[in-house]
């Protein structure tokens, strides 16, 4: 795991931009503090930030040669599969020199050119500069794990892991994304395709490549979630879940390959819960096995008590972090930084404080449950778009039974929300969205609403499934987002088994039926592997994860206090998004989300 970099001009490279790829270099160092490396010819710079994880020797040092000289990469991520890559690459009469994956990768991408991609069980985002072609290809893998971002200035493309790092490129004259704010407070969404809070800088969205010649800029789409979905649905509970867990247990062994100390986080939930049974179960984790949770004594949220039978099933090290208000608000600056955009709500911290306790006990990859609810359907207003499914196949029965089945296990009230939502006119939805954010001027609202891909596309989902397929294309990105900023900042690998792309592909081909039934998520997560994990978690109706007592912390006087100054702030910066006078009608949720635009916008802008 590491931190990229590079510009790329056609014309020529000065000195000035192979001090600023140093500078890059440096803000990137949390993400490889292990090695560092700088390339350059006439045309092109490669930085890069090493965080060792397999082959821990300097023969993974970056940015990696081919044996010819003629190939130059710089690679963030792991790709799993590599054991099994280098095997078939020997047969084909390829030599390797070094143990590393990135070898790997390189010799993939020159034996099969972009369709290496394809090949490739992991996560990714990289950059190939071709000497003799003098041309640029950058690559990220299908979900959006790993983070990369561009800027096109005067003919040069600039990359970086993060986008600070970009803000080290003083021609950048960096602007507020007006759509990418619409969509943060309305929407409940950041990460949305290429877009960023920054107009000027975009996100080479997952699933894509691009190449940067003399023809251009050229972007295409390797991997399509939406080809997977399929009209002859599986639908038989015994054949799905023979196929899902040889996959999800796959996935985990794959994710153990590791030359540094692997722990998991660890909720009270269903997902983290059966990666550690899966671990137990195939003697993966021993005794001495790290697993870190965050808990909150007292309040409702807290999971203390699942973690704590967890750990006396399967025997591992737990150790637990207690985030506070305090903490938090002291924190605040900082953290902001690191994620380079605004974050939705407190929960992020929680993970946050997670691997910071992880650091601190050693570890250096984490396993972790994210993904698992866009795959398996587990959020409760997914139920929303299933009814709809269901309605608009005149399938009444099972729609009475699902419907009946919500309110019989006190389902959050989201579930029927969205359905109704979806049954409604765009123009109804409109008003009813309107509704509720009257601290946003109409203008802004009539604009940018015609322009949303989550107003346009995701709420236009005609069934669960695909559903599913606008949850990968519009929000899961935004959760990975978060992953890799608060790990990384600490140096830690985070690893995501439930997104190994084959249940991912295998999941969009599984009927709906048995994702949810009679009113109950992840029905086939819990039939198939429910064995993993304990009866009281399956047995849950609720559902946390690293949830926060947020409504109760904003309410406290330096929370309140911070949110007047930022609302009073945003109105005088942004008078044609914020209405004045209206900050009695933010919620607790947006709130949150004025004092991180506030601090955001002073620090990045």
């Amino acid at each position: 795991m590491c931190g990229i970099s590079g510009v790329f001009n056609l014309n020529r490279i000065y000195e000035k931009d192979i001090s600023i790829i140093r500078e890059m270099n440096s803000i990137q160092k949390h993400r490889g503090p292990d090695d560092e490396g700088i390339f350059h010819n006439s045309f092109c710079v490669l930085g890069h930030r090493r965080l060792a994880i397999i082959d821990l020797s300097h023969n993974g040092h970056q940015p990696f040669e081919s044996d010819d000289g003629r190939f130059k990469l710089v690679y963030n991520g792991e790709i799993y599969n590599y054991i099994e890559l280098r095997e078939e690459l020997m047969a084909k009469g390829w030599k390797f020199r070094t143990k590393t994956d990135t070898e790997v990768l390189l010799k993939a991408y020159q034996q099969y050119g972009e369709s290496c991609l394809k090949r490739f069980n992991g996560m990714f985002a990289f950059a190939v500069y071709d000497t003799k072609e003098n041309l640029l290809f950058l690559a990220r893998d299908r979900m959006g794990v790993k983070p990369l971002y561009y800027c096109l200035i005067e003919g040069k493309i600039y990359f970086a892991s993060e986008i600070k790092a970009l803000k080290a490129v003083k021609e950048l004259k960096a602007s507020l994304n007006d759509q990418s704010v619409f969509d943060y407070f309305v929407f409940n969404r950041i990460d949305v395709f290429a877009d960023t809070f920054i107009s000027e800088i975009k996100r080479l969205p997952k699933g894509h490549w691009a190449i940067y010649d003399k023809s251009g800029f050229r972007l295409n789409k390797w991997w399509d979630p939406a080809s997977f979905l399929t009209d002859n649905e599986e639908d038989s509970l015994d054949i799905a879940g023979e196929k899902i867990e040889e996959i999800l247990v796959s996935a985990v062994k794959l994710r153990m390959r590791s030359d540094v100390p692997v722990g998991s986080c660890l909720s009270g939930g269903v997902d983290s819960s059966i990666i550690l049974g899966i671990l137990n179960a195939n003697n993966l984790a021993g005794k001495n096995y790290a697993t870190f949770s965050a808990v909150f004594p007292g309040e409702k949220n807290d999971e203390s008590f699942y973690v704590d039978l967890l750990q006396k099933r399967f025997g591992c090290q737990n150790h637990k972090t207690f985030p506070s208000s305090e903490r938090i608000y002291d924190a605040l600056k900082e953290y902001i930084y690191v994620h380079d955009e605004p974050t939705l709500n407190s929960s992020y911290y929680t993970q946050y404080e997670v691997m910071k306790l992880a650091k601190e006990k050693g570890v250096t990859v984490l396993l972790d449950g994210q993904g698992a609810d866009e795959v398996f359907a587990g959020y409760h207003y997914m139920h929303g778009f299933n009814l709809t499914g269901k309605l608009k196949s005149k399938n009444y029965g099972e729609l009475l039974k699902e419907f009946t089945g919500i309110i019989c296990r006190r389902q959050d009230n989201s579930a029927l929300q969205t359905f109704f939502f979806q049954l409604f006119s765009k123009d109804m939805r409109k008003n009813m969205l309107f509704a509720g954010k009257k601290f946003l001027k109409k203008d802004f609202l009539s604009v940018h609403i015609e322009n949303s891909l989550i107003f346009n596309e995701f709420f236009d989902a005609s069934g669960l499934n695909l559903s599913l397929i606008r949850h990968f294309q519009y929000k899961l990105e935004h959760l990975l987002h978060s992953e890799d900023r608060n790990s990384m900042c600490f140096s830690i690998e985070a690893r995501v088994p439930y997104l190994d792309y084959r249940l991912v592909e295998y999941m969009f081909s599984v009927s709906p039926k048995l994702k949810i039934r009679n009113g109950e998520t992840k029905y086939i997560e819990k039939k198939v592997l429910g064995k993993y994990t304990i009866k009281e978690i399956l047995d849950r109706k609720d559902k946390i994860g690293f949830d926060t007592p947020q409504s109760k912390w904003m309410k406290e006087n330096r929370w309140k206090g911070l949110l007047d100054e930022s609302y009073r702030d945003v109105c005088e910066r942004f008078p044609f998004i914020f209405e004045k006078g209206k900050e009695k009608e933010l919620s607790h949720w947006d709130a949150w989300k004025v004092i991180q635009l506030n601090i955001w916008e002073e620090m990045f802008l």
